[in-house]
């Protein structure tokens, strides 16, 4: 549905001050930055929703500058978003017919970056839509480095798209590519583009790649940036059966540490985690496997591999691997895998469910998740809570919010009171209704908190056609861009 054009400013600001009971300070006020990095056009098969979620503390309107994939802005700077002010933890939601709309422009070519610009922290998800009906989640880039380029022979196409979050242009974007024995592909120090000007974002496609290091490459291969900027962003997508795109720019490392989702091998989906030596030395990876109520399974510290893993290579492991490893039985229920070693690692999983789709779970958050399907959608909310640590965190309470913000239930309902070391539980969100003894309509918000929380994390997966898991924890959260 097409949203009427923005109020006046004057008026905003008035609406500001009455449903505040005070005057906005403006020469202290604050400014916060979020983007949506793949606006897919009105006339695209793919169709985003962008969902901007207000978790400030109070009411706020948004600001935003659209741009197309060259850079241009489309419209004027700085135009309001939202005609009325977004409650706190309420959520806006957009299609490309509305931002059409609100910034007074036709269709634009290829998909578009929307910058959103407010007083208070904001969150910025988007759900993208194929033509086959499966909903995917897109906001989500990297720097330095992606790792999910599908082999030459693959029927799935890789796409990485470079983007240009700044306001000057980057020269000369060089990076190599490895394969996954650490082997370089082509030459070092590449070039993949020339320049990407001001808010530019290119796509560049694994046939396109291949062109470009004039060589092809057998198994899995990582990207990595010679000369990596803090303006420029990678977006790593799969294009699956020519509709559905599968974002893989989320993963974790060490700081991290942890595969938080790994199936075991008599699971009808199949998990296969990539392990891969970031630092310029061979290294040896060595791990601890505890099943979803923490216990530990076989020896801590198990070697994973016979021989050392080459600097950029990766290991990629694999259930059957890990019961032979730690000399276990399959485990009830996905394990989390925790990771050590002397080098740098960064941990991708590869998730394939029994229609052959590949997605990425490896991917959580602190605090909020923000897609949680309500009553009116077929599909399966699964929202994780993982205790990463050796110490057991009580007191696990979560606050629901429906898309207008509203409190669903009770404020701080007791979700568990206490998480052992390492134990990992699913709460859907059917149990959420009964938990919380409440129903809602379209997407609503999770705020968990804990006593001693630092530990704790979220990982927020949707199950489409029963059988595909899309991972939805990682989204945009705003910086503060106060001068």
């Amino acid at each position: 549905m097409r949203r009427n054009k923005p109020f006046p400013l004057g008026l905003i600001s008035l609406l500001f001050v009455l449903a505040t009971n005070h005057y906005p300070a403006y020469s202290e006020e604050r400014t916060h930055l979020a983007r949506a990095f793949l606006v897919t056009t009105s006339q695209s098969v793919n169709d985003t929703s962008i969902h901007i979620i207000n978790t400030s503390s109070n009411s706020q309107t948004y600001t935003g500058n659209l741009y197309n994939q060259n850079g241009d802005r489309l419209g004027n700077e700085g135009v309001i978003i939202n005609s009325m002010p977004t409650p706190t933890k309420a959520r806006l939601i957009m299609s490309a017919n509305d931002l059409e709309d609100i910034f007074s422009v036709p269709p634009w070519i290829g998909p578009a970056i929307l910058e959103v610009k407010s007083s208070g922290t904001l969150d910025v998800m988007t759900k993208l839509a194929s033509p086959s009906g499966l909903v995917s989640n897109t906001n989500c880039v990297r720097s330095e480095a992606v790792h999910n380029i599908e082999p030459f022979n693959s029927e799935t196409l890789t796409y990485i798209r470079f983007i240009n979050i700044g306001d000057q242009e980057i020269p000369e974007i060089r990076g190599t590519m490895h394969d996954s024995e650490g082997s370089i592909i082509g030459e070092e120090n590449m070039r993949f583009l020339q320049n990407l000007k001001p808010k530019q974002a290119i796509w560049l496609s694994s046939t396109r790649i291949r062109a470009i290091v004039g060589s092809a490459w057998g198994s899995m291969a990582s990207l990595t940036l010679t000369n990596p900027s803090p303006d420029l962003k990678l977006l790593n997508l799969n294009l699956v059966n020519g509709s559905t795109f599968f974002n893989f720019s989320c993963f974790e490392n060490q700081e991290e540490g942890n595969v938080y989702l790994f199936t075991n091998s008599e699971s009808n989906n199949v998990t296969e985690a990539h392990l891969i030596n970031t630092s310029d030395a061979q290294t040896d990876f060595f791990g601890s496997l505890y099943n979803s109520d923490g216990l530990k399974l076989g020896e801590s510290d198990t070697r994973l591999s016979n021989t050392p893993v080459p600097s950029k290579g990766r290991l990629i492991i694999t259930a059957a691997l890990l019961e032979k490893s730690f000399n276990t039985l399959p485990w009830v229920g996905p394990a989390l895998l925790e990771i050590s070693g002397a080098g740098q690692v960064e941990l991708l999983t590869r998730l394939k469910s029994p229609s052959g789709l590949i997605s990425n779970t490896n991917c959580v958050r602190k605090r909020f998740i923000h897609n949680i399907e309500g009553f009116n959608s077929n599909t399966l909310t699964y929202i994780r809570l993982i205790n990463k640590s050796n110490t057991e965190i009580k007191n696990v309470v979560g606050t629901l919010y429906d898309k207008d913000g509203r409190v669903l239930g009770k404020r701080e309902s007791l979700l568990r009171e206490e998480l052992r070391p390492k134990e990992q539980v699913w709460i859907s969100n059917r149990q959420l209704e009964r938990m919380f003894e409440v129903s809602w309509f379209d997407e609503a918000s999770l705020e968990v908190t804990a006593d001693e929380d630092a530990n704790l994390r979220l990982l927020n997966l949707n199950f489409e056609n029963n059988e595909t898991f899309f991972n939805f924890s990682c989204f945009e959260s705003s910086i503060d861009k106060t001068k």
